[in-house]
Order: C-alpha cells, then sequence, then structure tokens
C-alpha cells in the first residue's frame, strides 16, 4: 500500500495545494492521500491566523472529493509545535505495512536541512518534492547536496504548480480581491460567510486612492508581507502598514480628514503625504499601534534607527514589482538578505536622484543615509 501525506498550515489551503495531491496521486501512484494541517508549523512564527477548526474546515470542502484522500486532525489535536518526525511516527505505526510518502514544496526542501530529526524523517518516508512557479531550484545539483548529507535521494513530481501562497491569498482577502483565480469556490465561500482575513481599515483606505495607487498599494503590501515571519513581525501590522502608507497622497491640508492637522516645518511636497498618512491611520481610522505609524510616517523620507517594520515598508514602496530604475536588481538581491545594507543603497540612490533631477533633499533623508552608511561601515570593519 502507498500513502502520500501532505502536511501544512493550509492558512488557507488554495488551489495549488490542490494540485500537488493531484500530481501527486497520478504520479506515485498512492492509494491513500492523508492531509494534515499542522496545529503551529515550526517554520512560522506564532499562531495561524486562522482558527484550527476552521482551516480543518476548509482543508475538508477543498479536498472533498478528490479520489482516496482524507484529511487527518492529528496534529491539530495533539497542540503545540507540529513536528513532522513525529506525525510520521504516528502514521508508521498506524500503516507499519505501507510505503510512506512526504509531500513538500520546493521551498521546503531547502529548509529541510533545518528541520527537527530529518534522519528519523527519511528513515520513515521517501521525500517527495513538486516544484512552484518562481522557484529556482536545480535538482540535480539539490539531489547531490540531499545524498551526500542524508545517503538518500529525493523523489521529484514532474509537476510545476503556478506561483500561489498562503500569503499571498491572505492580503488578496484583506485587500477585497478576487480570490478565484487562487481558492477553491467553497473555501472562498467559507471564509466570506466566517469574515476571515479580515483587517479593519485596509478596504476603507483603499477609498481614498486612485485606482493606480491603489494597485501600487496592493503590490507593496504583497511585497513585504512574505517577509514576516522572517523578522518576527506580526502580518497584519506589515499589511496595515503597506495599506495606509499612501492613504493621504490625493489628499488637500484643507480636507476633514486633516483637521488639526500641524505639518512638520520645511517639509518636501513629495514627502509630506506620509506624515499626512500617519494622521488620517491614526485619526480616521484608529490605527494606535505606533511601530505601525511610524512605518507611514516615515517610508518616503527614511530616518536613523529605523525598526524593522519601517524598514520594510520604505523598502517594499521602493521595490515593488512596478517599480523600475537604474540599481533596482541590486536592491532587490540586498532585499532578500540584509535590509540594513538595503537601506543604504536604496537611500543612496534616492539622494542620487533627487540631486540629478534638481528636486528638494529632506534633511531627514540624509541623516538616515549616513547612519546606515556608518552602521554598515561599522559592521563590516
Amino acid at each position: 500500500m502507498k500513502i502520500a501525506i501532505f502536511g501544512g498550515s493550509f492558512d488557507p489551503v488554495h488551489a495549488e495545494h490542490i494540485n500537488m495531491v493531484k500530481a501527486a496521486i497520478d504520479s506515485l501512484g498512492v492509494n491513500k492521500t492523508i492531509i494534515v494541517p499542522a496545529f503551529v508549523a515550526p517554520h512560522k512564527q506564532g499562531r495561524a491566523h486562522a482558527d484550527p477548526q476552521d482551516r480543518l474546515n476548509m482543508v475538508r470542502l477543498a479536498f472533498e472529493g478528490i479520489r482516496n484522500c482524507e484529511v487527518s486532525a492529528f496534529e491539530l489535536n495533539a497542540g503545540g509545535t507540529s513536528y513532522t518526525y513525529i506525525t510520521l511516527g504516528y502514521f508508521r505505526k498506524k500503516y507499519p505495512d505501507a510505503q510512506l510518502f512526504f509531500l513538500v514544496g520546493a521551498d521546503m526542501l531547502k529548509d529541510f536541512y533545518t528541520w527537527k530529526e530529518p534522519e528519523t524523517i527519511l528513515s520513515l518516508c521517501d521525500l517527495v518534492v513538486c516544484n512552484r512557479e518562481g522557484e529556482k531550484v536545480n535538482f540535480a545539483l539539490e539531489q547531490l547536496k540531499f545524498f551526500s548529507t542524508f545517503h538518500k535521494k529525493f523523489k521529484v513530481i514532474e509537476y510545476t504548480g503556478r506561483d500561489i501562497s498562503s500569503t499571498k491569498a491572505r492580503v488578496l482577502c484583506a485587500f477585497g480581491e478576487d480570490l478565484r483565480p487562487y481558492l477553491p469556490d467553497c473555501v472562498i465561500e467559507y471564509i466570506e460567510a466566517n469574515q476571515l482575513y479580515r483587517i479593519d481599515g485596509v478596504k476603507g483606505a483603499l477609498k481614498y486612492l486612485k485606482p493606480a495607487r491603489a494597485k501600487h498599494t496592493l503590490r507593496v503590501a504583497l511585497t513585504a508581507a512574505p517577509f514576516s515571519a522572517k523578522y518576527k513581525l506580526a502580518e497584519n501590522d506589515v499589511i496595515r502598514a503597506a495599506a495606509f502608507h499612501d492613504v493621504a497622497k490625493n489628499m488637500d491640508l484643507n480636507d476633514s480628514e486633516l483637521s488639526g492637522f500641524v505639518p512638520p516645518e520645511d517639509v518636501p511636497s513629495q514627502v509630506l503625504h506620509q506624515y499626512t498618512g500617519a494622521y488620517v491611520a491614526e485619526h480616521t481610522f484608529g490605527v494606535s499601534q505606533e511601530d505601525v505609524l511610524d512605518a507611514i510616517r516615515y517610508h518616503t523620507s527614511g530616518r536613523p534607527n529605523m525598526s524593522d517594520l519601517e524598514k520594510l515598508i520604505f523598502l517594499s514602496d521602493m521595490l515593488e514589482p512596478g517599480r523600475d530604475f537604474p540599481g533596482i536588481k541590486k536592491l532587490r538581491k540586498l532585499f532578500d538578505t540584509d535590509l540594513n545594507d538595503c537601506m543604504r543603497l536604496a537611500l543612496k540612490l534616492t539622494i542620487k536622484h533627487l540631486k540629478r533631477s534638481k528636486g528638494k533633499i529632506y534633511p531627514l533623508t540624509f541623516a538616515a543615509y549616513e547612519y546606515y552608511k556608518e552602521l554598515t561601515d561599522r559592521r563590516k570593519t
């Protein structure tokens, strides 16, 4: 008997989760596929965004009707951090004579070496990898590395999934975007009925934006949100800061939303909207988290000693996929590896652009550049 096991947060379950299982059924010839939602996945920071029961319900809806497929609540019932070696041990005892396969995406293959008890996992199952659009994986090279470490090969499913993630689905949901290209209809209906993944104020903020600016704002959120776990930031705060960063871009100082706002002295016109945006977020929409407000307040100028959230929004605004300017490729590489180095170069390019275009340079931007130049120079000595 061949059994494929597929674990994950499924927060929410999306179309490529389903397609991956279908590809595994066809490729491996399995007799049974078991979907196992995690209580808390080890590679995630903190609790899931949807409650365990909601995630379990969505997974059951999504995989209903797929042949020889069942959903297990083993990890949800166990609680705590969900470790794969424990889950596989449970199913090995339940199916002692079965050949077990454990399905992962190509992104998880890169992290497998850091998993808890990887040797135990491989003693209990065959690891099966499914590629994903946008993931540049040299499987021949990875196979050599894998074998030299574990003396065992992984299997590859000849299927490349679309570039869809649960993080992307959560951002789109918060912005009120159409989820039909990414999630099955039954899951969309469940999310809407239970008002999952909503973030107060986000949809309201978008009403103040022109269509092109709203699309830019969504791209900023989609750029920033995947880094939430890496920097141990609350994803909702990241999305909220991105959603509000340009909320006052098209406002006039005489607008009612800015009643009581006092602009700082000597602020260039292209910078003013960061201050008015923070004011509107706080006074019109009730945003109270100071870190979120500061991320909005300094997303154009920068400042010395920014928080990770501030840096993330500043850089996501500058590097979202709709942007294109000399040096952006290098910036995007730094963005993936080191926020401080990226801030230094981003501020340097900003100042260079303003000088060339004879634009007014805000002193706070100079101060930010000097801070990150000194910080990165000191670190390298």
